[in-house]
């Protein structure tokens, strides 16, 4: 064995032994173990809802020809309202037999064509007639309903981000006073990890479960549902190294 090799078998068994010492060093170091909340605040800037409507007529042509002219009316007030069409998403289109029961017994009343269109309208922060507006054109059309309201906030990003560097202080103030009151210091983390995947908000206020038959009904209930805030929220586990 020339020397090269051998010196290179040597610093590989020097750093190999370095690397397990560490490893058996942080094994037998002191740890705490922590948690940590981050909530923020925000307003909402966009509203989505459920536009409903349904047509029963003597045949499946027909409640479907109704429909088809009832969608063309709300495209056509979505459309004066400058919604984008990537904002307007139909999430259900039924055919079936619409029947009842009368005197015990299940009576036929015809072919029915059921519709469900979820509406974003955003920008509602700078514009919040905008919202008003739709909900009053939209509830003026025979057999639309508008149900299922929520407010949201486009871009969370940025808020998330702040949620987690909360998290992250409240984990590192509890890691530093029991690291304190056990006479240690921290030294550095060693492991962490959400608790949950929540990048998603929750809300303070919401508007849901709440259906528009008609206009006379919009303008005499969405004044007293406020939007109020949204929470965003992130929450994380901590292992703290003492020394």
């Amino acid at each position: 064995m020339n020397k090269k090799s051998f010196t290179g078998i040597a610093f590989s068994l020097m750093l190999f032994l370095l690397i397990t010492c560490n490893a058996k060093a942080q094994e037998t170091q002191s740890t705490v173990s922590v948690s940590g909340v981050g909530t923020v605040l925000a307003q909402p800037d966009m509203v989505l809802m459920n536009v409903n409507f349904s047509h029963i007529a003597p045949t499946t042509k027909a409640a479907k020809e109704a429909a088809e002219k009832t969608m063309r009316q709300i495209l056509q007030i979505l459309q004066e309202e400058n919604i984008e069409d990537k904002f307007i998403k139909t999430i259900s289109l039924n055919y079936d037999v619409a029947t009842e029961f009368r005197t015990g017994r299940r009576v036929r009343l015809g072919e029915r064509v059921q519709q469900t269109v979820v509406v974003t309208v955003n920008d509602i922060i700078n514009r919040p007639e905008r919202f008003s507006s739709l909900l009053e054109k939209v509830t003026a059309i025979d057999k639309v309903q508008v149900s299922n309201i929520r407010f949201d906030i486009e871009n969370k990003t940025e808020l998330f981000k702040q949620s987690r560097e909360l998290a992250f202080q409240k984990a590192f103030e509890k890691a530093t006073q029991y690291a304190e009151l056990s006479g240690l210091k921290i030294d550095k983390v060693k492991t962490i990890s959400e608790v949950t995947s929540r990048d998603f908000i929750l809300p303070r206020a919401i508007m849901s479960n709440v259906a528009f038959d008609t206009a006379a009904d919009f303008e005499t209930s969405v004044s007293t549902i406020p939007a109020g805030e949204r929470e965003v929220t992130s929450e994380i586990n901590i292992t703290f190294l003492l020394k």
